[in-house]
């Protein structure tokens, strides 16, 4: 960046896939979003916002599946109680999930039903 700022970039954010390292720049991998954080650098300022869901997604909200609970899952497409319920419990026992496709380990959601959330979903 010309700025100088250290910003990083997590595998949701719009720029990752063209996200180079240069450590001869004094650009950095971090493990964590946290261990960035803590040695300065910032998330870009488009993820620092919350996105806004669309009709065109048929989003109601953009959901964190690492923080929601129960109430929160069941606004996203095709997930009722069990599946909102097996989400939290799932989480508890194997903790936050790394990626969206993560969900498959859990009973009841297929690869269908995550294309369906694909859009409204979130890693934090």
């Amino acid at each position: 960046m010309e700025s100088g700022e250290k910003v990083y970039h997590t595998p949701e954010s719009p720029w990752y896939s063209r996200t180079e390292i240069d450590t001869d720049a004094g650009e950095r991998w971090f493990c964590t979003e946290q261990e960035a954080q803590e040695a300065g650098w910032r998330p870009p300022k488009a993820a620092q916002d919350k996105p806004t869901p669309t009709p065109a997604t048929g989003c109601k909200a953009i959901v964190n599946i690492n923080t929601a609970g129960i109430d929160e899952l069941k606004t996203l497409p095709g997930i009722g109680d069990t599946l909102a319920q097996r989400i939290v419990d799932y989480r508890s026992a194997h903790g936050h999930f790394t990626t969206i496709d993560d969900l498959d380990a859990v009973k009841g959601i297929g690869k269908a039903t995550i294309e369906k959330i694909r859009p409204c979903v979130v890693l934090r």
